[in-house]
């Protein structure tokens, strides 16, 4: 059988805090001889991935607009000038979102003729900004079917995308990592039938390291972006009152973000200083040695001023696979992987002294902690295996191909 012919579409790739990308590429071509995968990046990345060619766009490319825009505007009036009014008159709910759409459709403007030369059987943007604008405006200009991820930041932030409902209108199939943000899409007018739910993964689980039972100063790690979503500000409120308790901890926080400098001056402000470590952005391998470190993860994650919110961080189903035990609130489809008291502990976002309570009892407790941790290694074993969960996304992409119009 010929293989699939697939145009990825990605905004940055490879990208340091994107490696659950990655891993979807690496678990798609897995499957030799059953996709051919041309991967695109709009914005920087690396010309090569594991031997793989990767289709850079240089944005100088963009002066093309000055020849391919008139030519597509001969050839394709009635797309052009109904995409161009929209673009035109709607306000974008950002600055962002409109440079993204801007930088999606002139992708589209400046390759549709090569694209239409040599069609692909689908084209996939993987983000509902950038990449899905691409890929979108790509489709109306040649006829060739597109599907499109669409995951929390694309659904929640200021509303969501600027063109989503046009998006989930016009794909064949819609990808969420997250059944929390797959349900906001329901809520947005996607068609049932179209949308899968399928969840990214790892594809080497890591031992499933032995319970420290010396837990008397317990370690407690915390990885993600240093922006409000990720709530580290109260994460250093739980530290701080950790601390008042006379509980003995080491923590550490790895990542980067506009948050970095204001919550260092908060820690020393908070007198954790010596107890809360900041080790700023880590390489994947960095991360797993990070987490075969620690007792437990934080993931303190709640609804930005913004309206965004994680989905579920990949980083919790690494976690969960170490055998790190997982303490979450319950923002956006972290209850997905974490069912409380049995994969890991669901606290508030206001109450820095339940936390205080649950990591006092996992310091005491051996037997919960156990049970927690096996019971989370079987979550991840079941729903966080790259390759299965790609295995599920190259149907998806089949499914789109044999029922697109």
């Amino acid at each position: 059988m010929k293989p699939l012919r697939v145009i990825y579409i990605c905004t940055t790739f490879p990208k340091l805090s994107e490696q659950f990308i990655q891993r979807e590429v690496d678990g798609l071509r897995a499957r030799p001889g059953s996709i051919d995968l041309e991967i695109v990046s709009l914005w920087g990345g690396e010309k090569l991935y594991k031997g793989v060619p990767i289709r850079t766009f240089p944005k100088w490319k963009l002066l093309h607009l000055l020849w391919s825009l008139p030519w597509a505007l001969i050839r394709q009036p009635a797309t052009l000038v109904k995409s161009l009014r929209k673009f035109f008159t709607d306000n974008p709910p950002s600055t962002l979102n409109f440079f993204e759409t801007a930088l999606g459709y002139g992708y589209a403007i400046v390759n549709w003729v090569s694209i239409k030369r040599d069609p692909p059987d689908l084209i996939h943007g993987i983000w509902a900004t950038s990449p899905v604008s691409a890929a979108y405006f790509l489709s109306a200009l040649t006829g060739v079917p597109f599907s499109m991820g669409a995951h929390a930041f694309d659904v929640f932030e200021d509303g969501g995308d600027w063109h989503l409902q046009e998006k989930l209108k016009e794909a064949v199939m819609i990808h969420s990592s997250s059944g929390n943000t797959g349900r906001q899409l329901l809520r947005l007018g996607a068609d049932e039938k179209k949308l899968r739910v399928i969840r990214r993964g790892l594809v080497d689980f890591p031992e499933f390291k032995p319970l420290r039972h010396n837990r008397k100063t317990i370690r407690i790690v915390s990885v993600g972006r240093l922006v409000e979503k990720k709530g580290f500000f109260y994460q250093i409120d739980i530290f701080k009152e950790l601390k008042a308790s006379g509980l003995n901890f080491n923590a550490r926080i790895v990542g980067s973000g506009s948050l970095d400098q204001a919550l260092r001056d908060y820690r020393d402000k908070s007198g954790l200083h010596n107890d809360v470590e900041f080790w700023g952005q880590l390489s994947f391998d960095a991360v797993q040695k990070q987490l075969a470190w620690a007792d437990v993860f934080f993931f303190t994650g709640r609804i930005s001023s913004k309206g965004d919110r994680d989905g579920l961080p990949n980083v919790i189903g690494e976690s969960l696979a170490h055998g790190v035990v997982v303490l979450s609130t319950d923002v956006g489809s972290t209850t997905e992987a974490i069912e409380d008291r049995k994969s890991g502990l669901i606290l508030p976002g206001d109450n820095p002294e339940k936390w205080v309570d649950a990591v006092r009892l996992l310091i005491q407790d051996d037997q919960l902690c156990d049970s927690l941790r096996v019971h989370g290694r079987k979550w991840v074993e079941v729903n966080f295996d790259a390759h299965q969960n790609s295995s599920q996304l190259h149907e998806a992409f089949q499914f789109a191909v044999e029922n697109s119009p």
